[in-house]
């Protein structure tokens, strides 16, 4: 009897949790073989962690609100999440390791 509330609680908890979420879609461009050139500290990431895939570093950065900006490192395997990046674009460097992915102003639903 414990197990079967339990069971029931749990289903109830993935259902609500689905439900409740909020929509995110962004849509992103990808700049292969390019990486921030930064003249100043500001462009630092503020988030860094390993993933085996590309998709999973644009999934990261969709799921944190505040992210605007990955970059992934096919080497390594280093997803770095950035904040507002846009002073930055203009300044690209070429590195063929990694790609770089932007949020697309005004996609975010709801707008973060």
């Amino acid at each position: 009897m414990a197990s079967r509330k339990i069971c029931s609680w749990f289903v109830f908890m993935i259902i609500t949790q689905s439900v409740g979420e909020d929509m995110r879609s962004v849509q992103m461009s990808l700049m292969r073989n390019s990486k921030f050139q930064c003249a100043n500290t500001t462009c630092l990431p503020f988030i860094n962690f390993i993933t085996r895939t590309i998709l999973n570093c644009q999934a990261g950065c969709l799921a944190v609100i505040e992210c605007a900006a990955a970059s992934f490192h096919r080497s390594t395997s280093n997803c770095e999440l950035f904040t507002d990046m846009s002073n930055e674009i203009a300044h690209m460097q070429a590195d063929t390791d990694i790609t770089t992915m932007i949020a697309i102003a005004g996609t975010r639903s709801p707008p973060g």
